[in-house]
């Protein structure tokens, strides 16, 4: 995943004396008007609801990869099948090779990578040992993307689209703002009855007294785009005090749910009389104008994955964050993580391709549908690195998903 935030920003935050113990806040905001998109609003849905009414028919294959020798001039990408029932050949590659995406597995169980140091590659590796390699167009040591069924979608200066046939494909850029122009922000999976893709601005649009909440969403299968924006409370737009406690600063966008509209905001506030300020995680239900739920925590540099009905955050390495499953819906945690005094180079990382989780610790690997409920653990083998991060390093494969 790409760093969404700007060098700015960076900047303006350490200036802040952050509390990174939830604080819960309870008094709402007072209530705003929704500027409604063209996005048709679609109910909340659990992708996985077939399956975990019959749990036993659901038994992804699950692979580990892994940058063995990472700063070494004999660099592979090993590929482990934790269920023990295919074999599959090293990949040599350059010192220095990161994962630039989340691998993919299909029915068949074929992996896809995407991984480089100075370039990126995209192989299709077969448990028979054959590999296929295709040379992709250079995008960075890290990734903003998305699996969308049988395809990966990049963010890019333009929607970059790299097939499972190993074809690669061009449409124009998502991050336009309403004049057109490029705008900073980062994709994420749309909570829509047909999966697809959300472009959410990280700063709100303003337009004279009033800020929005501005998003992008992309269908997959027909090239449509629509676009939305939420007003949101007020803010000042940069950090310098003002003596007023309820008065909001640097104000940026971290989540929207496309069907709820309910948005996720980081703000800066500061107590009267005081130089140093703290930043408040909020989700708000923009239709209604309240406040679904409020906590003081450190997220001004927090990387937050919008994942249909879910956001959530993995716990950065040397920065402070948290880490979180929790729905949009009302705020609540799919899973409750433990707190960490300070960041661990490996400690439970968790993604998920929008129709279950997996959860990663240095021993286990555990399966999860969109309830919680779980489906599968398995014990991770000797001879994985003790020292590699995900999921740059080391990183699960999530089954292709239905379109």
């Amino acid at each position: 995943m790409m760093k969404r935030n700007g060098l700015s920003l960076f900047l303006a935050s350490i200036t802040l004396l952050t509390a990174c113990a939830p604080i819960q806040q309870e008094n709402p905001i007072a209530s705003t008007t929704t500027v409604e998109g063209t996005q048709v609003i679609n109910p909340e849905k659990t992708t996985t609801q077939e399956l975990t009414e019959n749990r036993q028919e659901f038994n992804p294959p699950v692979t580990v990869s892994y940058v063995k020798n990472q700063w070494s001039s004999d660099t592979e990408i090993i590929t482990v099948d934790i269920t023990g029932d295919h074999d599959y050949a090293a990949i040599p590659v350059k010192k220095g090779t990161v994962l630039k995406a989340l691998p993919a597995i299909d029915q068949e169980g074929n992996v896809y990578l995407l991984y480089g140091a100075h370039s990126t590659l995209f192989s299709k590796l077969s448990f028979d040992g054959s590999l296929e390699t295709i040379n992709v167009p250079n995008i960075g040591s890290t990734v903003d993307s998305v699996w969308i069924g049988n395809r990966l979608f990049i963010y890019k200066e333009y929607l970059l689209i790299v097939s499972t046939d190993m074809s690669i494909e061009e449409q124009p850029a998502i991050n336009k703002l309403p004049d057109g122009n490029p705008g900073l922000g980062f994709m994420g999976l749309a909570n829509e009855t047909e999966k697809s893709l959300v472009w959410i601005a990280s700063q709100p649009l303003r337009e004279y007294d009033k800020l929005y909440a501005f998003y992008r969403t992309y269908n997959v299968n027909t090239g449509e785009t629509y676009e939305g924006k939420l007003e949101i409370p007020y803010s000042n737009p940069d950090y310098s005090p003002t003596n007023n406690p309820d008065d909001r600063l640097g104000t940026h966008v971290l989540g929207v749910d496309t069907s709820s509209k309910h948005v996720l905001l980081c703000y800066t506030q500061y107590r009267k009389d005081e130089k140093s300020g703290y930043s408040i995680l909020e989700l708000r239900d923009t239709v209604n104008g309240e406040v679904v739920s409020s906590e003081q925590t450190c997220c001004l540099n927090t990387l937050i994955t919008s994942s249909g009905a879910f956001y959530s955050s993995n716990q950065p390495i040397e920065s402070c964050g948290f880490d979180i499953i929790r729905r949009y819906s009302d705020g609540s945690d799919l899973i409750e993580f433990p707190s960490y005094a300070f960041p661990n180079l490996f400690k439970n990382w968790h993604g998920t391709n929008g129709d279950y989780w997996i959860l990663m610790d240095k021993e286990t690997l555990t399966v999860l549908d969109n309830s919680g409920k779980q489906f599968y653990e398995y014990s991770l083998p000797d001879g994985f690195p003790k020292h590699c991060s995900p999921p740059d390093c080391i990183s699960p494969a999530f089954l292709i998903s239905q379109e």
